[in-house]
């Protein structure tokens, strides 16, 4: 059995429009639609008007069915937007989907089926994500970007190892460092104790490695 628990009206109704036949039309607005099994969707408000929607009211289960298949046709072409422009690890089109409104049945599906179909790799993510970055960030700090965005350990460092085949992420690493040294105006030969110290929490605040920083601030 569906009940309705509670139907909420979400953010303003968008700016009215004309129609084909020049006349105009009210904007859609959005509410949220939460059934007593705690699983809550977003539909258009005239939607909920159409499905004659109310709160406490139970929903047929053909309409809850026409509902949920709606709501998968739509969640995949927002998959197929959002995939179009960039790429996502699983963890974050989960987000992205989820604040969009989507359920978690329904996200949860859509990112298996876009899993076995091969559009989302958390492992190609993260080589993708190394080779990225591997010029304008510390490797500490990819590490962490990439355990925000929900890749486990052994595919980060899967990926660095990859990546390690391919380009010297050591002399990237201290590339950058010196570039960083050279935006700060730093002098490992004229540097006072004072400067040296400085620069050093500053890059330790990046995420470069100590004997790294070490060796660059001493001029190495």
């Amino acid at each position: 059995m569906h009940v309705i628990l509670s139907i909420e009206q979400i953010g303003n109704r968008t700016r009215t429009g004309r129609g084909r036949d020049g006349a105009l039309r009210p904007g859609r607005g959005r509410a949220r639609v939460t059934m007593e099994d705690g699983e809550s969707f977003v539909l258009t408000s005239s939607k909920v008007s159409r499905l004659g929607l109310e709160e406490g009211a139970e929903v047929a289960e053909d309409t809850f069915e026409e509902i949920m298949k709606s709501l998968r046709a739509a969640c995949m072409q927002r998959c197929g937007t959002l995939l179009g422009s960039r790429d996502y690890s699983e963890q974050r089109l989960r987000e992205k989907l989820s604040d969009a409104g989507y359920p978690a049945s329904v996200v949860e599906d859509a990112v298996g089926k876009l899993h076995r179909a091969g559009y989302l790799n958390d492992r190609r993510y993260a080589r993708s994500y190394v080779r990225s970055h591997l010029q304008d960030r510390s490797r500490l700090r990819i590490a962490r970007d990439l355990a925000d965005r929900g890749i486990s350990g052994a595919d980060i460092e899967d990926a660095f190892a990859q990546v390690s085949e391919e380009e010297d992420i050591e002399e990237a690493q201290r590339e950058q460092v010196r570039r960083l040294l050279r935006k700060r105006g730093f002098d490992p030969g004229r540097a006072s104790y004072e400067e040296r110290q400085k620069a050093m929490a500053f890059l330790h605040r990046k995420g470069y490695p100590t004997d790294l920083i070490r060796r660059m601030t001493e001029g190495d």
